[in-house]
């Protein structure tokens, strides 16, 4: 036999009677609720439907162990639910009982709502919800970071070299992604003279000790680091030459000091024709790798570099370039050979 359960005006069921029983036990239903059977129109108590007296609800007792005989009574003489509780509107018919006693009756039986009882998650779906958790925010946080590194590759990129990411595949890959999708247009050129600079630019170009000028007998500018060790260029110095990436056509960076990291910077001088590493103890060939990205590059010095023979299939692959110096490289006479074979038209100085 089924029963329904109204509690605070909601109809709830139907359930077995063992299943009111369980959730009776189980806190999901109280005492306070009332019910009613299936096939009956008087609604009671959940306990007095249930017959089990109010001490005993939370052991679970049914009321034939102790109401015996007098069960009818008890019920029948029940007092009507005060109006502080928050129990179901009940309408009091004209109907009595064998005892004299107004019967109960609630209305919504007619719109009947169903409950549903949601058992506790066993450990494996703990674990299954923690792992989930755990894989969204491992993909936000990588996102997060993929996205910074797009938006600012010079402060990222050397964050995530260190921890072995593959940076360079990465950026390659969406700037391959980006030319295959549309034509980005380089701008010429300029001297010195026909570049407008914000004077606190110009004063800060001036303070650095670095040497510019415009290029002879072409459209550009060229750039010298200061001589004096202690004033030599510097990775973040590089960052003061970007108001005039688009204008820097030549580049001397003898014995300076950026490193790889700068190598990043460098890439935004589009026009970037001549090249000069020499001596520059900081520069590996991981940073050289990158330079064949400079389309425009016909002058490379990597005089006193340390570098190995792959330096030479680099050199192979940078259509534009007429002229490179490898003396005291460590780069073996065998791939000297292979480039000039490769590249008849490189002058080659290898010492």
């Amino acid at each position: 036999m089924n029963l329904y359960v109204s509690r605070d005006g909601q109809t709830f069921g139907p359930y077995t009677l063992e299943q009111a029983h369980q959730y009776l036990n189980g806190g999901q239903l109280l005492t306070s609720d009332f019910a009613l059977l299936e096939g009956s129109s008087e609604w009671k108590t959940l306990p007095e439907v249930l017959g089990i007296l109010p001490h005993q609800t939370s052991l679970g007792v049914p009321a034939s162990q102790t109401l015996g005989e007098n069960q009818d009574q008890s019920v029948s003489t029940r007092q009507e639910p005060s109006s502080s509780r928050t129990g179901p509107k009940v309408k009091t018919t004209g109907r009595r009982s064998s005892s004299g006693k107004k019967s109960k009756k609630l209305k919504g039986l007619n719109q009947p709502q169903t409950i549903i009882v949601q058992p506790k998650k066993s450990i494996f779906s703990r674990i299954f919800s923690t792992i989930l958790v755990f894989c969204f925010l491992l993909f936000l946080s990588i996102a997060s970071i993929v996205g910074a590194l797009f938006i600012m590759p010079d402060r990222v990129a050397p964050i995530l070299r260190k921890f072995g990411v593959p940076v360079d595949e990465i950026l390659s890959f969406s700037e391959g992604i980006n030319k295959s999708e549309k034509t980005v247009a380089i701008p010429e050129p300029k001297n010195i003279s026909e570049i407008l600079l914000d004077e606190n630019t110009g004063n800060l170009l001036k303070s650095s000790g670095i040497r510019i000028s415009s290029v002879e007998n072409e459209k550009g500018v060229r750039i010298i680091s200061p001589a004096d060790p202690e004033k030599s260029i510097q990775d973040q110095d590089l960052g003061i030459l970007l108001v005039l990436s688009n204008h820097i056509v030549s580049l001397d960076l003898t014995d300076s000091r950026i490193t790889d990291e700068g190598i990043s910077t460098l890439l935004k001088f589009v026009n970037l024709k001549k090249l000069v590493l020499q001596g520059v103890e900081g520069i590996t060939m991981e940073g050289i790798k990158r330079l064949q990205e400079l389309n425009h590059l016909e002058y490379l010095n990597l005089i006193y570099l340390e570098l190995d023979d792959s330096i030479v299939d680099l050199i192979i692959g940078m259509e534009n370039m007429r002229e490179v110096y490898l003396f005291q490289t460590g780069v073996s006479e065998d791939a000297i050979n292979r480039l000039k074979t490769a590249r008849p038209k490189i002058l080659v100085n290898s010492g």
